[in-house]
C-alpha cells in the first residue's frame, strides 16, 4: 500500500543545516528510498513555491508541494489549490496588529513577490545589522527579499497575498510571546487563519493550515487517511499532528508545547527509515 510522507522543511527536513546543500545527505538518501519503494512525498512549508522548486536538484525524485502553509497546493506539477486573503480584511488585521502588538517587522508572500519586508522602524540599528548578518549566513536557505514598505502595502491592498508573518524580535521570551499572541489572533480575527512558529506569527487564508490542507490534498489524490505520516517541529505543524495523530512525528528539539501534540519524537527525518520503512523492499 502506498504511503504518504508529509514533511515540514525548516527545523525538520533542513535539520541539521549544512553549508553546501539545503537537505543533509542522510535525509536525501531516506527520501529517495521512500519514493523508490513506491511511496509519495509532499513537502509542506510556509516558504514560497519559488524556493521549494530548488529542492528538485537535491532530491532528484518526484514530490508534491504545499507552500504558504497550504495556500498553494501542487500535485504532479499542477496547481490544485490557490487561495489568498481578502485584501480589505487583511489590511484591517494588519493595522490592528500593528497598533496593539507593535511588531518590529513583517514579511509578506504574494503573487510574483516571494518575500517582501515591511520595516516599522521599531528595530534599532544594532538589530538591523544583526539581521543582515543572519540573512547573509543563511547561505543555501536564503530567499530573495524585497525591502520596500511601498511594494508591501501595494501588494497587501491590491494583490494576492498568501502569507503574512509578524516578527517581534529575538530571545527565548519571544517564543512564548508569539504563542500567546497567536491565541489572541485566533480569537479576535476568525476571518483569517493564524499559527505560530518559534518567534513569528503567521497569517494565511482561512482554512489554510497544514492539517486542513493535507486533508484536501489526500482527497484530491485518493490517499487513505491511515496511510499518511507527518513530521514537523513548530507551531504551524500542530494542525497536521492532530489530524494524523497515530502517524505523527515531532522533532526532538522542538518546544515541549509543540511536541505534546505528536505521538512520536525523532531526532532526524531519516530515522523514519527504521521506524516506518523497515521490512519494505
Amino acid at each position: 500500500m502506498c504511503k504518504l510522507l508529509a514533511c515540514d522543511l525548516d527545523g525538520t527536513l533542513f535539520y541539521p543545516k549544512t553549508l553546501t546543500r539545503c537537505i543533509s545527505r542522510g535525509n536525501v538518501k531516506f527520501l529517495r528510498k521512500w519514493i523508490d519503494a513506491g511511496n509519495k512525498v509532499v513537502l509542506i512549508t510556509s516558504r514560497s513555491t519559488e524556493f521549494v522548486k530548488r529542492l528538485e536538484k537535491e532530491i532528484k525524485r518526484p514530490f508534491d508541494v504545499m507552500t504558504c502553509t497550504s495556500a498553494n497546493i501542487y500535485h504532479d506539477g499542477e496547481l490544485i489549490k490557490h487561495a489568498w486573503m481578502p485584501n480589505e480584511e487583511l489590511e484591517k488585521v494588519f493595522w490592528k496588529i500593528d497598533e496593539k502588538y507593535k511588531p518590529i517587522g513583517y514579511l509578506l508572500t504574494g503573487e510574483n513577490h516571494p518575500c517582501i519586508v515591511y520595516n516599522t522602524k521599531r528595530a534599532g540599528l544594532f538589530f538591523q545589522i544583526l539581521y543582515k548578518f543572519y540573512y547573509f549566513f543563511q547561505f543555501k536557505y536564503r530567499e530573495p527579499v524585497e525591502e520596500s514598505n511601498e511594494i508591501f502595502m501595494d501588494v497587501m491592498k491590491n494583490g494576492k497575498c498568501y502569507k503574512l508573518m509578524t516578527f517581534f524580535g529575538l530571545g527565548k521570551k519571544k517564543g512564548p510571546l508569539s504563542k500567546e499572541i497567536n491565541k489572541a489572533l485566533r480569537e479576535n480575527f476568525p476571518e483569517i487563519e493564524s499559527s505560530w512558529s518559534l518567534i513569528v506569527n503567521e497569517l494565511t487564508p482561512k482554512g489554510c493550515n497544514k492539517g486542513q490542507g493535507l486533508k484536501e490534498y489526500c482527497e484530491a489524490c485518493n490517499i487513505n487517511h491511515d496511510d499518511v505520516y507527518v513530521i514537523g517541529d513548530s507551531g504551524n505543524d500542530i494542525a497536521m499532528f492532530q489530524e494524523y495523530y497515530e502517524h505523527s512525528y515531532c522533532m526532538s528539539h522542538a518546544y515541549p508545547s509543540v511536541k505534546k501534540y505528536a505521538k512520536h519524537a525523532v531526532s532526524r527525518v531519516y530515522k523514519l527509515d527504521k521506524l516506518v520503512l523497515k521490512g519494505e523492499k
